[in-house]
């Protein structure tokens, strides 16, 4: 199980790029350039991440999942760090669990601040969608904070259609909050 685990990872743990975007693996070292960019708490109002104390403890969490898969090796858990194609500036983060089915059972992602309103979003994630559809992972489900529009908006480009509110499903700032389910099963991208 572990072997056909390491092989899918290596298939699926690729760089990607889009017109104006790198889409690469996620690493410890990104975190020089996206501490600044986390310690913005206008990033924390619809995500559940907690601010990194310093570059190093964020550091130490993204080495933690590099080796992209879960502990009990069932999930396959990948990231992607997205930067600028322009000045290589960091924009962003896309990760995905894939369970044992191939269903992308946690499909998130967040972009900073400062990037907010530019389609980074849209454009990244239609990238990531795309090449994991390519390697047999039809079904994709993603969760938002009720009230989070601009995520919502960003799903639904991709084709992504609303399922049910989970109560209590996540918690911001120490407060309990719902999230909207929503999922993609085919390619619409």
């Amino acid at each position: 199980m572990i072997v056909n685990i390491e092989e899918k990872i290596k298939t699926l743990d690729q760089h990607l790029e889009t017109e104006r975007l790198h889409i690469k693996p996620l690493k410890a070292s990104d975190a020089v350039a996206a501490f600044p960019k986390l310690q913005d708490d206008d990033l924390y109002l619809w995500i559940s991440l907690i601010k990194p104390k310093s570059v190093n403890s964020l550091a130490e969490d993204w080495r933690r999942i590099e080796s992209r898969t879960s502990p009990d090796h069932k999930e396959i858990w990948l990231a992607w760090f997205v930067s600028s194609k322009f000045d290589n500036s960091p924009l962003g983060s896309i990760d995905v669990s894939i369970d044992e089915d191939g269903v992308a059972v946690n499909f998130g992602y967040y972009f900073f601040v400062s990037e907010w309103g530019k389609g980074y979003g849209t454009e990244a994630t239609s990238a990531v969608i795309q090449h994991l559809q390519k390697h047999q992972v039809k079904k994709f489900i993603a969760t938002v904070t009720v009230g989070n529009t601009a995520s919502v908006a960003v799903l639904k480009k991709l084709g992504f259609e609303f399922v049910r509110t989970i109560p209590n499903n996540d918690t911001l700032n120490g407060v309990l909050v719902d999230d909207d389910e929503y999922v993609l099963l085919t390619s619409r991208c």
